[in-house]
């Protein structure tokens, strides 16, 4: 039986609209910051945890998509 690894923790990022979990072939998982495509002030893998970042956005529920279109 496999054994699942707890979800990592990526400090703000996780909670980021910008966020893009990337995982590579030996099942790692890494934290993508889309910003990094259009502004190359931002790091395409930033050192985690983030604690602080300019750039971010919170992440937008479907719950609360919904709720606002209402």
């Amino acid at each position: 039986m496999l054994e699942r690894m707890p979800a990592p923790a990526f400090g703000l990022c996780d909670r980021c609209r910008h966020q893009q979990l990337v995982r590579n072939t030996r099942g790692s998982v890494f934290s993508l910051c889309l910003r990094s495509r259009t502004d190359p002030a931002y790091p395409r893998y930033p050192r985690v945890p983030v604690r602080e970042c300019a750039g971010f956005e919170p992440e937008v529920s479907d719950a609360a998509r919904r709720a606002s279109s209402s």
